[in-house]
């Protein structure tokens, strides 16, 4: 039954990859979100030649009234905005409060997110918090509008095992939040920078290891307790957030690539 199971899968696969390289065959232009994931497409066949890069990008007026209602200081908070589910890994999310806790007893850790969609990781995370001893500091607050969460946080969270290029890490940029991130997806080009430019604007945070608690504690712990470093962060991701991830940006970047299939000349939106 393996055996048979691992043949349908490799079928499967090939058919995709097939699939895949015929798509890149008879396409003009083939975009990627961050450059990365446009190497994994060259690698899978794609014309380098016909590749391009437009990142995701964001609304900034709907986060003006966030950055403002932000309190001066550092709070002592830390939230993880996300579903609560296996690829979110939550539990080292926890598992890292731990540690926190331990050097730093006035820190609480928000979990902001829907838990419906898999309540037997939900009720294994709870356990967890339970067998940490996490009771009084890690809330599960369900899901919320994030415009009213980020403000209060000190440092956004982000343990995912697997990521593309998080919009919610755009989101707490902009409403002046600094951000620890596993290693996945676009996650350290977004904080460190891509390309020489944008690098030189700083780090917007921390990467880390995926399924470290170790480390991502650690990350924490060194950015609540350095406001010069943790400012440095906070104004690192406000300035790249508002040059490289606006919505007008991304959406002007579509424009142009759509006049330009058509053959049409197209001016910049105003």
């Amino acid at each position: 039954m393996d055996s048979g199971s691992g043949y349908i899968r490799m079928l499967w696969v090939r058919f995709f990859e097939r699939i895949g390289h015929l798509v890149y065959e008879s396409a003009d232009q083939i975009i990627a979100l961050y450059d990365g994931n446009r190497q994994r497409q060259i690698k899978d066949g794609a014309p380098p030649e016909r590749t391009q890069v437009i990142p995701n990008g964001i609304d900034l007026q709907l986060w003006t009234q966030a950055l403002e209602a932000r309190a001066e200081g550092i709070a002592p908070v830390v939230g993880l905005i996300g579903r609560v589910v296996p690829i979110k890994d939550v539990k080292t999310f926890l598992r890292a409060m731990r540690g926190v806790v331990s050097v730093m007893p006035e820190v609480e850790g928000w979990i902001v997110g829907p838990e419906e969609e898999d309540p037997e990781y939900v009720a294994e995370c709870r356990s967890l918090v339970a067998s940490l001893g996490l009771e009084q500091k890690v809330l599960f607050l369900g899901f919320q509008k994030i415009q009213d969460i980020l403000p209060q946080l000190g440092l956004m969270v982000l343990t995912s095992i697997s990521e593309a290029q998080p919009l919610v890490i755009l989101e707490a940029w902009a409403a002046g939040t600094p951000v620890v991130s596993s290693d996945v997806g676009s996650c350290r080009e977004l904080i460190e920078g891509g390309e020489a430019a944008d690098r030189d604007l700083g780090r917007a945070g921390e990467v880390v290891a995926i399924a470290d608690p170790q480390a991502t504690s650690q990350a924490i712990i060194d950015l609540l307790r350095s406001p010069a470093r943790w400012q440095a962060a906070q104004a690192a991701g406000l300035l790249r957030v508002h040059r490289y991830y606006s919505e007008r940006l991304m959406l002007d970047r579509y424009r142009t690539l759509y006049h330009t299939a058509i053959g049409t000349p197209h001016k910049e939106a105003v």
